[in-house]
């Protein structure tokens, strides 16, 4: 029996002895490899590993969800660290971007300048707008097409400051596992929206389980019926453990628990899950 096993090394809420940010990190360790999913805000990434005794200089493969600040902050310290490190992501997430909420100051959410120029100069760079093969049986699903009209982004994100230029996340991407027990689907952002990526998953990968969904969903800002639609197409596709992490709301978790039972827990930095691979 293969086993493969996830930790959440940055998120919103962290264990005890940990810390925690408004950002998502996630490490996959499969017997062909490991990869790190995101790489948090700042610093928090390296401190939690740190802690749980995760070497991140081991670490085979990193894959960027998109190109927001609270996902990309540790790439530059991890390629020092690491210089061999291969990178995969969609070449859209190194553009200018910005969150614009009502009564807010309009916020630089881009990648950083300085990560921006290392990405540039790193020899193992490898663009993503279509699904592929990351490790054996772990795949990343490239563009996610937005079908659902329901499902929208998440908030009120665009290209320029003057709000003239809707920023449609196209970078975002999600994994997925393929397990005996079904698909184990990991989530950054999820701005293309949760029902939108997991059909597409299922339609690429021709398969129709799914074991477990762990990340951030993007739900925060959803409104009541989208959240409902959602929990539907949840409970339909009877998944065996849901894990929200990072942007999806406490109130929407607790929905989500109400609606489809323990089989919804909490993510946090700090969570270990172990699963089969074959």
């Amino acid at each position: 029996m293969k086993n493969c096993s996830i930790t959440i090394l940055s998120d919103n809420i962290a264990d005890s002895n940990l810390e925690s940010e408004h950002g998502f990190s996630l490490l996959l360790q499969t017997p062909n490899g490991s990869l790190l999913f995101d790489a948090g805000q700042d610093q928090v990434l390296f401190h939690n590993a740190q802690k749980l005794d995760i070497d991140l200089r081991r670490i085979d493969k990193f894959v960027l969800s998109h190109g927001h600040y609270d996902h990309c902050g540790g790439i530059a310290k991890l390629l020092r660290i690491n210089p061999a490190l291969k990178v995969f992501m969609h070449p859209g997430a190194t553009v200018k971007r910005y969150s614009c909420h009502p009564g807010k100051p309009v916020k630089d959410i881009s990648m950083p300048e300085d990560i921006r120029k290392k990405l540039a100069l790193h020899p193992a760079v490898f663009p993503i707008t279509a699904p592929v093969e990351i490790l054996p049986k772990v795949w990343a699903t490239g563009e996610v097409p937005r079908r659902n009209s329901f499902e929208d982004t998440g908030g009120p994100f665009f290209l320029d400051v003057e709000k003239e230029t809707p920023d449609p996340i196209i970078d975002d991407l999600s994994l997925w596992v393929e397990t005996p027990s079904g698909l184990v689907i990991l989530l950054g952002c999820c701005h293309s929206g949760l029902v939108n990526t997991v059909e597409h998953i299922q339609k690429v990968s021709g398969a129709k389980k799914i074991a477990g969904i762990v990340g951030g969903m993007h739900l925060l800002h959803a409104s009541d019926e989208r959240i409902e639609k959602t929990c539907k197409k949840l409970a339909q596709w009877r998944p065996e453990f849901i894990m929200p992490c990072h942007c999806t709301g406490e109130v929407t978790t607790k929905i989500m628990h109400s609606r489809l039972g323990d089989r919804v827990t909490q993510g946090y930095a700090g969570t270990t899950m172990n699963f089969s691979m074959s």
